[in-house]
């Protein structure tokens, strides 16, 4: 199987969707400042989910001889 099968799976379940949702919601009610709150954690964790995906694809794979 291809790695792209077992690596979607396994992100799907940690994007951020709830945060994202609330930063809305919030923003949408009108509160601005717990929106932007809301908005900068989101952003944060997206980030660092980012930056962990590229850490381990750049992991060179040794030689199978």
């Amino acid at each position: 199987m291809p790695v792209t099968v077992f690596l979607l799976s396994g992100i799907f379940p940690l994007v951020p969707g709830a945060g994202i949702y609330y930063c809305a919601y919030y923003f949408i009610q009108g509160n601005n400042a717990l929106a932007l709150s809301n908005g900068i954690s989101t952003f944060k964790v997206a980030v660092a989910l980012a930056i962990g995906i590229t850490l381990v694809l750049c992991v060179p794979l040794p030689k199978r001889k």
